[in-house]
């Protein structure tokens, strides 16, 4: 089976599960999301600890931060749901409170080194895991309940995933059948990051999330009932956006793309066909989190 068919059939069950996250009651959907964003966060950080903890794997210390993961994001579901029940969107201050519970953890992790140097620097980089996957997840959940109303779709979920993933798809079409085109002389982007990234891939990842934000934001209209920060400069608006959600995506998957090759791995793992792991597949989305959630409350999102 080619490159190709791999990641379609991949994409076709990921967009299944969003489409569970996105359409289904909503009480259902709600904890659909739930155990999704858990499983991939609990994947994506196993993943992450073991490539950069070298061959010993310290599964100890990948089975604590990894389950710590799933807890915080069960957490904040719970504590955000209450919290939407009287208010539309998250206040600024959300998430400073469980610094507290990161000082935890990293003390636990200290504490699991026994006096052993290589323990002890495994420990720092899978605190360092947890802390950025930890406040990816919250960011995540806080943009999925943005709006989530009963009578709603969670458009600016929907908006922030598929303005972020449609530039990869985009970004892969455009170059490979470009590639295909000039007999494998595309114009390289960053080739000692990643050699099969091009500007011809880049263009066009761009135009598809730009395009794909637009058509949301469209198809989404009857649902701006309470969705303050569409109103003004719509599809102008809805342009930036799509801008910035596809260039905050490529910082993510080159970031990804060298973080691997520091590591000397080419896939953060096989669990996606055509796609790789679940890092591999979450990369933009973790940029994106903070990218896309910066910009619901420079828009005054209420």
């Amino acid at each position: 089976m080619s490159t190709l068919a791999k990641r379609t059939f991949s994409s076709v069950i990921l967009l299944s599960l969003l489409a569970g996250a996105v359409f289904l009651p909503y009480d259902a959907r709600k904890w659909f999301f739930t155990v999704l964003c858990a499983f991939l966060g609990f994947g994506a950080s196993w993943e992450c600890c073991g490539m950069l903890n070298g061959p010993k794997q310290f599964k100890g210390l990948k089975w604590f931060i990894s389950s710590a993961l799933v807890m915080i994001v069960i957490f904040t579901v719970v504590q955000i749901d209450r919290f939407l029940e009287v208010h539309a969107v998250l206040p600024y201050w959300w998430g400073i409170s469980d610094f507290v519970f990161f000082a935890f953890v990293f003390w636990m992790i200290v504490l699991s080194t026994n006096k052993n140097n290589e323990a002890l620097q495994a420990a720092i980089n899978g605190f360092a895991v947890f802390f950025l996957f930890s406040m990816a997840l919250k960011l995540i959940c806080g943009i999925y309940f943005t709006y989530n109303f009963h009578g709603n779709i969670p458009a600016t979920f929907l908006m922030f995933i598929l303005g972020t993933k449609s530039g990869d798809i985009g970004a892969y079409l455009t170059g490979s059948l470009c590639n295909t085109i000039s007999h494998g002389k595309n114009h390289k982007l960053v080739p000692s990051i990643s050699p099969a990234k091009s500007w011809e891939g880049l263009n066009g990842g761009l135009v598809f999330s730009v395009a794909v934000t637009l058509a949301i934001y469209t198809i989404c209209s009857d649902q701006r009932n309470g969705y303050e920060w569409w109103d003004g400069y719509g599809y102008f608006k809805m342009t930036v956006i799509g801008v910035l959600l596809f260039f905050g995506g490529m910082v993510g998957d080159l970031a990804e793309s060298s973080l691997k090759r520091t590591c000397n791995v080419k896939d953060s793992g096989h669990f996606l066909p055509g796609i790789g792991g679940l890092f591999d597949l979450v990369d933009s989305l973790i940029v994106n989190s903070f990218v896309f959630y910066f910009i619901l409350f420079f828009l005054n999102a209420k």
